[in-house]
């Protein structure tokens, strides 16, 4: 149990690391998402294939619909902070915490935090002995936290059986990955069911000025996003999603909802000043070859940047490869460092798409650290 305990705490980290971007956008190519929005402002993926129920308690309840999954089930349960003694995550997490252990052989396995949403969300992984959808009494896994929105705490919670806990962990881990937390709205909680959206940016990333036409959403049509919390801006595709992972490092996430084409700025904190070249160089030896579009670098020159709009702050550009379900992937990055920060921006598309490889050369070389002209 030890091992199993080691496993989903490292995998509960991973979510938050730079290599999850990575996969979830070639995961993305197997498994079709949908963006569920509750009415009290948060909004997370899941597969489109899982089903959704709001229960009598207002508990969100997800899971498999036929299978093995069928006895995998994620559930948040949403908390109004003012009609609660608790008054803490922890506060919340110890009355959880009680109530497993009142459950049949309820043991408590481990204890920790996660970062989950910008904060460290508290969270314990419990086992216990309940039946599952046919009856048959087993032992189920459970991993419960509590993570805190503005009014709000949301108690969320991934139970399986063994044998089955580690195959649909991947659900969970993009749940808690693609959470989003926003001020409640009077509107009921969808699903959108037709293809994978991403959550409405958050208030940082403000895409136009106010009072201007909406232009139709087409491929064509593009747009500056501008992101607060890391003081950049860049031009993309309005189709793309957007999507934010305000962890360390802290990425954007931005892509085409129906083919592999996208952006993905990373700005990670150091410790120095360091040269742009010295920090491509670092980002190739640790982490590129985790990244499924970045495993093979090319040897051809990528060009210049044309500037970040600041003076004297060089940009680095190289071209890579790799491959997702037998397809080459290639994508261009451009490193630059400014004020002890490092910012990656790489854009990918499949070899051949002469479309998608302008729309990312194009976003890629739009990045700017200064409000642009336009």
């Amino acid at each position: 149990m030890g091992n199993f305990t080691k496993g989903v705490i490292l995998r509960l980290f991973l979510v938050a690391c730079l290599a999850f971007a990575a996969v979830h956008s070639a995961g993305a190519q197997e498994t079709v998402f949908r963006t569920y929005k509750d009415n009290s402002g948060f909004s997370c993926e899941f597969p489109s294939d899982w089903d959704f129920q709001q229960a009598e308690n207002t508990d969100r309840v997800f899971s498999g619909l036929s299978g093995p999954a069928r006895d995998a089930t994620i559930i948040v349960q949403v908390i109004d902070r003012a009609k609660t003694s608790e008054k803490t995550a922890k506060a919340q997490l110890d009355v959880l915490k009680a109530q497993l252990l009142d459950i049949r052989d309820g043991r408590i396995l481990k204890e920790g935090e996660a970062p989950i949403a910008g904060q460290q969300a508290p969270f314990v992984i419990a086992s216990y002995k309940t039946t599952d959808t046919a009856g048959k009494l087993r032992t189920f896994n459970h991993i419960q936290m509590v993570v805190t929105a503005p009014r709000l705490f949301l108690l969320m919670s991934y139970s399986a059986p063994d044998g089955v806990f580690e195959e649909y962990m991947k659900v969970f881990e993009n749940c808690s990955a693609t959470l989003s937390i926003g001020e409640p709205t009077p509107a009921e909680p969808e699903a959108d069911e037709e293809k994978p959206q991403a959550p409405p940016p958050p208030a940082s990333e403000a895409e136009e000025p106010a009072g201007k036409p909406t232009p139709a959403d087409n491929e064509d049509t593009i747009v500056w996003r501008r992101n607060s919390d890391r003081g950049f801006w860049i031009a993309v595709p309005r189709i793309w999603s957007s999507q934010i992972d305000a962890s360390e490092p802290y990425s954007l996430d931005m892509r085409h909802p129906d083919r592999v084409e996208g952006v993905i700025v990373w700005a990670l904190d150091l410790d120095q000043s360091t040269k742009a070249k010295d920090f491509a160089d670092a980002w190739e030896e640790n982490l590129a070859d985790k990244i499924f579009f970045m495993n093979e670098r090319l040897a051809k020159p990528a060009g210049e940047h044309p500037g970040v709009g600041l003076p004297k702050v060089p940009v680095v550009m190289r071209q890579y490869q790799g491959e997702v379900s037998g397809a080459t992937v290639q994508s261009i990055a451009a490193y630059l460092v400014y004020k002890k920060r490092g910012y990656t921006i790489v854009g990918y598309h499949f070899l051949g798409d002469k479309k998608g490889q302008k729309h990312v050369q194009d976003a890629v070389m739009s990045f700017r650290l200064a409000a642009p002209d336009n």
